[in-house]
């Protein structure tokens, strides 16, 4: 639970790293963008071969698919940092009850009425 919090707090970091490198060095923004891409691919492929490997996919297809990756991936951290928010930060203030209501039974189903002897 702890590396998956690092990693949310980290994500956005790691995103921004080819604007700080920008702005804080002369690199012009495309080489920036460029060796940031190219960590992250180094980051990200191995996994992936990997698991094609084991799974035995056809590696075209996957190495095709990269890019959702990368949508999954922000799709994800926005709702990690949503449950971060809210959970750890609006539910202990009592300004939330947090995202999940649990409720025992299925609330939307009407309760069924009592069934009468010898009615039919």
């Amino acid at each position: 639970m702890l590396l998956a919090l690092l990693e949310i707090l980290t994500a956005p970091l790691w995103w921004a790293t080819p604007f700080v490198l920008a702005a804080t060095t002369d690199q012009p923004p495309a080489l920036a963008f460029a060796w940031w891409a190219g960590a992250e691919l180094l980051l990200t492929t191995p996994p992936l071969l990997y698991a094609a490997r084991r799974r035995k996919l056809p590696l075209a297809t996957v190495l095709l698919n990269v890019p959702c990756v990368y949508a999954t991936k922000a799709v994800n951290l926005v709702y990690a940092w949503k449950a971060l928010i809210v959970e750890l930060l609006l539910v202990p203030l009592r300004l939330s009850r947090g995202l999940t209501v649990y409720e025992k039974g299925r609330a939307d189903t009407p309760a069924a009425r009592p069934v009468l002897p010898g009615v039919g």
